[in-house]
């Protein structure tokens, strides 16, 4: 397949201008790079000193050569006009300026990606807002302090850090150098230099992300949640899309155009794919896991023709199914001069083509999907952009598509696996093996993650290794409720200064009373609303409140393009001219004290989900590992001495009345199960030898293994975590561990959930999802189960609350809620910053309340109120997104069709507690399976077939619960009133079908 004459010739044109692009994301990266030395900190946490992080290459000793080592861009691209700034340093030292050329879309890539343009208060108006040296902290963007880096500081900010950062940044840009002059730097073969030069300076394990990720790009709160890794890297995508734009549009792009920073615009290019059907179709976890790798190596192409082959944007957000990428836009006049719609979608649909050959050739069923976004100067519309990828891939073949290696093979029987080709004809099989044969296709993707395997890592490809002593296994996912934050909405309950604060520390705009809350002290908001109100009918830009709030509105002249500007990154259209006045001002009062979601930000969020279950990751890995028997981790090598062995086949037999799964590679055998549940804690492996062990292939067939030599097996297969990540993405997390292994997983989920998410714990729901199963259960049923939980658990509505009770103490808000449910919930929420002072940014509830009562109020122009914690009352009503847990075990497949209940979280700590106070209480299992059994058989005979309680028995229920629980256990007091209380609820039947039955745990220990 090959693009049309216009798609490639832009194909062509980029690819030429590869070392200007790269050089241009290059200078993005770096043009802050100054605030990485903890000389900047001091200077804005009151240790005043001369550093300017803009002259940072000049304060150098000797200067560091900036313009020496990027002169040959300018030498091999001279463009035309103003297109370079008459000093290449200026890239670094006139970021934050107005010029026209490359300055200028540097200037507009860094203005969008910090939301400068739209929130600026004079620094003077801000100065409070300050931190100092002995509290200087990083925060996650949703208010969780994570580094206090003057007093902990990462390694860039140590003695000897900035020194080697700076040598960092030489090598990069001499490599960068050599790249870009050498003959062959336009040709097809150097993308593959080009990307591993990129990949070690920005990738996962790239030097200068790591040393920008550990430190802020602005010091002040709360703008210290966006690290200096999030912006710089997002400044860097628009400015290397934005010159992309340049180049395709060639000599009619207008260099010397001095408005050239606001007139720039960007699209969002989303390609999709529909990596759920080839999971729904996996008939073992090894189908899965080879279609899992081919798409990854997918995605990682595509990644490469985007940003280093063709250079035209880079990642701004990935999940399974889709990445989103920047693009050039159409300017904001859209005038000539810039990449038009036709000539966009000419591009669109020669990526596209590419994209599709990168597809044949991993022979995927299915067709990718590549959509551009509109023009825009905001990234919340990149949410949408994905809810349209997703409806449109939830239709497998979504367009015309021929299916690689359909028609390779006419014989046969049609593969379970991908169900479109045909298996092949197989003699001297069983009718039922040959129908379970994949197809040559599927057959290739199974022995390519088994080839990966082998290559080294402590993960396990095997569900046998996963399944715990009782041989079961639990499938975990977990989800936060972020599409809200990344498409701006639930950004509005966050503060960029509270009016009350703002008006407490400015009593005085320049020299005269500031005349917000005059009148109205208790009503700030209010007062501000209607003070704007009544400066509508003429556009003053002298006016002081308006001034000490967004440092650009004295350069505007007329209220519809500050308006504009203010709201551009809202989701919905919204119109000067469309609104009342009334509507106008709440808006304005609203955009300029709300936080921004910047580009910088929405990248931080997903980077912030993403950190979540990294770390979960790990410390299910510790979790799942834990084991008095230190075979649960360890693997060994098999001699065989006799038979006729498949390499590369898994054989299955038994040995200590346990399973015992071996792998046929090289002439050995490898184990491949749980060896806790075969070898004692004392064996020293050598007990199988000289025995003989029956075993079957996976045609069936059977053979005889006699052992002659067992020794460990080494390397880094010699030990290995029981998890199996199936998908890690900020929106979703899943992962396989032993069964026993989970209740302690989703307790260190909840915790860290609490105590990352606390100030937004209403607005950012944990969901999770359990599907327990035995270790021989059909995959396509556990992954269908799972989906179907999935689906439970994350479409929870929006619940109203009740506050039962507040307290507040040591800078930790008490809240009780009365549930929905009539349940009650405790939820502890920070409200003071680390350094003391009060917390007036992050810890914001939306009340049923529709009037501004206190001063820390504000409301939402469509009118939602948002109110501070520790103003909530007794009394009042709030809207939680609930966070959940729903479960199943699997005991029958049949079991994913049934009817599921999800509980809250608070839930599953309350069944938790039940199960410890049995285990103090209980005499035995059997009498508390006795007591239960005793009680189920009442419940049923009382209930009606509808399932609903019959006159007065839900009360005599209850009693009767009382009587046999005090009878059989033994129990009295507040023990018995808690069990009752339990069992009244249902959570004593949750800890005992947890427990008892899902763990075949005692309450003897």
């Amino acid at each position: 397949m090959t693009a049309g004459p216009q798609g490639s010739g832009l194909l062509d044109r980029l690819r030429a201008s590869r070392p200007l692009l790269l050089a241009c994301e290059a200078i993005g990266w770096l043009h802050m790079a100054g605030k990485a030395n903890a000389a900047f900190l001091r200077r804005h946490a009151g240790q005043l000193n001369e550093y300017d992080y803009q002259q940072w290459f000049a304060l150098e000793n000797p200067p560091f050569p900036w313009s020496d080592r990027i002169a040959w861009i300018k030498d091999d691209f001279p463009l035309s006009g103003k297109a370079w700034p008459s000093s290449l340093e200026a890239f670094v030292s006139q970021h934050t300026g107005r010029n026209p050329g490359l300055l200028g879309l540097l200037q507009a890539g860094h203005a969008m990606a910090s939301g400068i343009e739209k929130q600026s208060y004079p620094d003077h108006t801000v100065r409070y807002l300050a931190q100092d040296a002995t509290h200087l902290w990083l925060v996650s963007p949703f208010g969780h302090p994570r580094r206090n880096l003057l007093s902990n500081p990462p390694d860039v900010l140590k003695d000897g850090g900035w020194a080697a950062l700076v040598d960092g940044i030489d090598k990069l840009l001499r490599e960068l150098e050599q790249l870009g002059t050498s003959a062959s730097a336009t040709w097809e073969h150097s993308v593959d230099d080009w990307w591993k030069w990129r990949e070690s300076a920005i990738g996962e394990e790239g030097r200068l992300r790591h040393a920008f990720l550990s430190t802020l790009a602005e010091t002040r709160l709360p703008n210290n949640d966006v690290t200096l890794w999030d912006q710089s890297y997002v400044a860097a995508a628009l400015f290397k899309s934005a010159v992309a734009g340049a180049v395709l549009v060639n000599d009619s792009f207008d260099w010397n155009d001095a408005e050239i920073k606001q007139k720039t615009r960007w699209r969002v290019l989303t390609i999709g794919f529909g990596t759920d059907h080839y999971e729904a179709r996996a008939v073992r976890i090894g189908d899965w896991a080879g279609a899992r790798r081919d798409i990854e190596h997918f995605f990682e192409k595509i990644r490469k023709l985007i940003e280093v082959d063709l250079t035209v944007g880079s990642l701004v957000y990935r999940d399974t199914n889709t990445m989103a990428f920047t693009f050039p836009g159409l300017r904001a006049d859209a005038t000539a001069g810039s990449l038009d719609n036709n000539t966009a979608d000419s591009l669109r649909v020669a990526i596209e083509r590419q994209i599709d050959e990168y597809a044949y050739a991993y022979k995927f069923e299915t067709p990718p999907f590549c959509r551009l976004s509109g023009s825009t100067r905001s990234f919340i519309g990149m949410i949408e952009e994905r809810r349209k990828a997703r409806n449109k891939l939830a239709v497998p073949i979504h367009r015309a598509w021929t299916i690689p290696c359909a028609d390779k093979e006419a014989r046969g029987h049609v593969c379970p696996v991908c169900r479109v080709r045909f298996n092949g004809e197989s003699s001297g099989e069983q009718s039922n093996v040959k129908k379970q044969k994949p197809c040559s296709v599927c057959r290739e993707r199974r022995k390519g993650r088994l080839d990966e395997w082998f290559k080294g890592g402590t993960e396990t490809l095997w569900i046998s290794e996963v399944a715990d002593d009782n041989d079961r296994v639990a499938l975990l996912t977990l989800s936060l409720g972020l599409e809200p934050w990344l498409d701006g909405t639930h950004v509005d309950s966050l503060r960029g200064q509270s009016i009350a604060e703002w008006r407490r520390h400015n009593p005085k705009l320049e020299s005269k009373d500031n005349p917000i809350s005059a009148d109205r002290p208790d009503k700030p908001h209010d007062a501000l609303v209607s003070y704007v109100r009544s400066k509508l009918s003429s556009f003053d830009k002298n006016d002081p409140v308006l001034r000490s709030l967004q440092q650009g509105y004295q350069h505007e002249s007329d209220w519809p393009p500050f308006f504009s500007k203010i709201v551009e990154d809202r989701s919905g259209a919204l119109s000067w001219g469309s609104l009342d006045d009334d509507k106008c001002a709440r808006w304005l009062v609203h955009q300029l004290f709300r936080k921004l979601p910047s580009p910088g930000r929405v990248y931080r969020f997903w980077r912030a989900a993403e950190e979540f279950f990294d770390e979960l990751e790990s410390r299910f890995r510790e979790l799942a590992a834990a084991h008095p028997n230190r075979w649960r981790t360890r693997r060994l090598l098999v001699e065989a001495k006799n038979g006729e062995w498949q390499e590369n086949e898994t054989y299955l037999g038994h040995h200590n009345n346990a399973p015992f799964e071996l792998l046929y590679k090289n002439g050995r055998f490898l184990t491949i199960c749980n060896l806790a549940r075969v070898l004692g804690e004392a064996d020293n492996g050598a007990s199988p030898v000289k025995q003989t062990i029956r075993l079957k292939d996976e045609d069936g067939k059977l053979h005889d293994l006699q052992i002659s030599k067992v020794t460990p097996a080494d390397g880094d297969l010699g030990v290995y975590h029981p998890v199996i990540v199936l998908d890690k993405r900020p929106l979703r997390f899943r992962i396989l561990v032993p069964l026993e292994a989970a209740t302690h997983c989703i307790e260190h989920a909840i915790a860290k959930w609490r105590e990352e998410f606390a100030r937004v714990f209403d607005r950012l729901p944990l969901s999770i999802g359990v599907v327990a199963f035995p270790r021989l259960t059909p995959f396509q049923a556990v992954i269908e189960a799972t989906r179907n939980l999935e689906e439970v658990v994350s479409n929870g509505k929006c619940e109203s609350w009740r506050v039962c009770s507040t307290e507040t103490r040591n800078g930790t808000a008490a809240l009780v809620f009365e549930r929905q449910d009539r349940g009650r919930d405790l939820v502890l929420v920070p409200t003071l910053l680390p350094d003391g002072r009060e917390d007036v940014f992050y810890p914001y509830m939306r009340v049923e309340d529709r009037e501004v009562r206190f001063p820390r109020d504000f409301q939402h122009p469509e009118g939602q109120i948002f109110r501070h914690v520790c103003d909530l009352r007794p009394g009042a009503g709030v809207r939680v997104d609930p966070s959940r847990l729903a479960a199943v075990f699997l005991d029958t497949t049949a079991r994913r069709f049934e009817r599921i209940e999800a509980r809250l979280l608070s839930d599953f700590q309350r069944m938790r507690d039940i199960w410890r106070l049995l285990r103090r209480v209980s005499p035995s299992s059997a009498a508390l399976r006795g007591a239960w059994a005793e009680l189920e058989a009442r419940k049923r005979e009382w209930r009606a077939p509808e399932g609903d309680w019959l006159p007065g028995a839900k009360e005599e229920w209850r009693e009767l619960a009382r009587a046999v629980l005090a009878q059989r256990l033994a129990v009295m007091g507040a023990a018995l009133d808690a069990l009752v209380e339990a069992a009244a609820d249902g959570a004593l039947e949750h800890a005992l079908e947890w427990h008892l039955t899902w763990l075949k745990e005692g309450v003897e220990g």
